[in-house]
């Protein structure tokens, strides 16, 4: 079941000439990386065990979820096509039973969708991409700025075994008919309007709350205290009702600033779980008087991009080059992030269509990724029964988080590099880089993926991200060869002066002798031998160091005289 759009379609009340307007779905996804534990059974436990979360489901089908208070773990039972374009399910039964709101069906829905993606495009047999999860959070509801209505939004977190993180900020209802403008500043942009709104469920507005207020410090949190408590109650005691479907919603509002945008709310779900995930549990309960403010383990380095779905617009062409052509101005616009509508761009766009079939239009860049449907694929899609938009938006989610993941690990291993203390230490990240660069390779089946990989590792931050760690990595390695030849030869300096005193000490007798005939010692025996030695070695020691400190006052002078 298909649920209802929440904006009317608007007209532009002209003269009769047909204005160009798109439909389709938009979501925004951010990545970063854990820098804390990342055992994905307890992850999916402890967040599942809050109500801000609804389940859990495993790349291998295992989903997580809670019944009458348990967590649970349950096997699915998935049996993919031979061709990998589809799967059945079964033995979801008692998930459904426990958990039959709408929302959560939906959620479900995707998950499978997203499975069924990764299955398809990637081959697990090497390892590559690493075990993962996806987790779902509860509906967020958000209003940005000079915009009527709420846009209903229903996160998801990507948590890979290698610590690897992303949320997907997933619109619901997707957008209609809307001109090429609005499509850039309202669906492309979203992430840079500020949010007059954003609405979330009690449980997830505590945790929230919670960990932006762990982050001060403690003499913060005292002086805030008196305002953060009048802005809690107040939300809590103004609850809004919102449905999905024939689910009744009761959501409370977040936002209490003048500034607050899309980017905001996702860092904020990154650091919520990174604190659940370092402290064991979903916190929801602020501590006013924790001395120690807490720094989340996640979003060190950090990247976000919105994924743009076109289904239908019009003038659709049946084919994907002729229909590229006929909206290449709407391509471009989306693409630099900027309306052209009113002119031309003043620089040529270079850009790839990714897509070898022609049904369709898909084109990435580092700041956005695009696909637009022919007539073809948009009838296709009318006409079937299993195959919906959301299959097609979910191959291009689970590319770009590929994309995500390779930006981020040059990103750490380039900081990687500041810890190394020793050469070997260096080689080790290279190895590293060198192994996860030979997955690559392995990581894909078809012909189109490959083409995919190699457009995004043509990226320029990533192409610069490549060239500087390879950079560093040979300055870091000199910077080191020279620190180990200056401390080798700094010991072999001490050693040099080691044998040099034990050399001089064996002229103990010509030394000595002389000085304990007077005192009336004899040298006959072999402990007066040894015990001249020491004294010999105690004396041309205390002679260098003499001479050291020496040299250290005589250059103090002269700084001193020169002054």
């Amino acid at each position: 079941m298909e649920p209802a759009e929440v904006h009317e379609p608007e007209s532009d009340g002209g003269d009769g000439i047909e204005e160009t307007v798109y439909s389709g779905k938009s979501s925004y996804l951010y990545s970063s990386k854990l820098d804390c534990s990342s055992n994905l059974a307890e992850i999916c436990k402890i967040l599942v065990r809050s109500d801000a979360f609804s389940f859990a489901l495993d790349n291998r089908g295992t989903i997580f979820f809670k019944d009458q208070g348990r967590i649970k773990a349950k096997d699915l039972n998935i049996k993919s096509d031979i061709q990998g374009m589809g799967m059945t399910v079964d033995g979801h039964k008692a998930f459904m039973h426990a958990n039959g709101q709408d929302s959560v069906r939906y959620s479900f829905m995707q998950a499978l969708s997203l499975l069924l993606s990764e299955r398809k495009l990637f081959n697990g047999m090497f390892g590559f991409p690493s075990e993962s999860v996806r987790i779902y959070l509860r509906p967020i509801a958000i209003q940005a700025e000079a915009v009527e209505g709420y846009d209903l939004f229903i996160p998801h977190l990507k948590i890979s075994s290698d610590g690897f993180i992303s949320v997907t900020l997933d619109a619901v209802f997707g957008f209609e008919e809307l001109t090429s403008d609005k499509v850039v500043f309202g669906e492309v942009n979203k992430s840079l309007a500020n949010l007059n709104s954003v609405l979330c469920v009690k449980s997830l507005h505590a945790a929230l709350t919670e960990c932006q207020i762990s982050q001060l410090s403690f003499g913060e949190r005292k002086a805030q205290k008196k305002e953060f408590r009048s802005m809690i109650d107040s939300s809590l005691n103004s609850p809004c009702s919102m449905d999905f479907l024939d689910e009744n919603l009761t959501l409370y509002e977040l936002v209490h600033t003048d500034q607050f945008t899309l980017t905001d709310l996702a860092r904020h779900i990154l650091s919520v779980v990174a604190r659940s995930i370092f402290s064991g549990s979903v916190k929801s309960k602020v501590n006013w008087f924790h001395v120690r403010k807490f720094d989340p383990p996640v979003c060190r380095y950090w990247y976000g991009k919105p994924l743009i779905g076109v289904l239908t617009h019009t003038d659709q062409k049946e084919a994907a080059e002729e229909n590229w052509s006929a909206h290449e101005g709407f391509v471009n616009s989306v693409m630099i992030r900027a309306d052209l509508s009113g002119g031309s761009f003043g620089q040529p766009t270079q850009l790839s269509d990714l897509r070898c079939f022609d049904d369709f239009n898909s084109f990435y860049s580092e700041p956005v990724s695009l696909i637009l449907s022919s007539l073809k694929v948009s009838r296709f899609i009318d006409e079937s029964e299993s195959y919906t938009f959301d299959n097609l938006t979910s191959d291009i989610q689970i590319l770009n988080e590929v994309a995500h993941m390779m930006l981020i690990f040059y990103a750490y291993a380039s900081s990687a590099l500041d810890g190394c203390k020793k050469s070997t230490e260096v080689t080790r990240v290279e190895l590293q880089v060198l192994r996860f660069e030979e997955s690559l390779y392995s990581l894909y089946k078809y012909g189109e993926v490959a083409g995919y990989i190699e457009e995004i590792q043509q990226g320029a931050h990533l192409s610069m991200l490549n060239k500087m760690f390879h950079k560093k990595v040979e300055t870091v390695k000199k910077s080191l060869e020279l620190d180990e030849k200056m401390a080798s030869e700094s010991f072999t300096r001490r050693i040099t002066i080691i044998f040099g005193v034990i050399a001089s000490a064996a002229l103990s007798p010509e030394l000595v002798q002389p000085v304990a005939k007077l005192a009336g010692i004899s040298f006959d025996d072999q402990w007066t031998k040894i015990l001249g030695l020491i004294a010999a070695m105690t004396a041309v020691a205390g002679l260098l160091v003499i001479t050291h400190f020496g040299f250290k006052a005589a250059e103090w002078l002269l700084r001193l005289i020169r002054k």
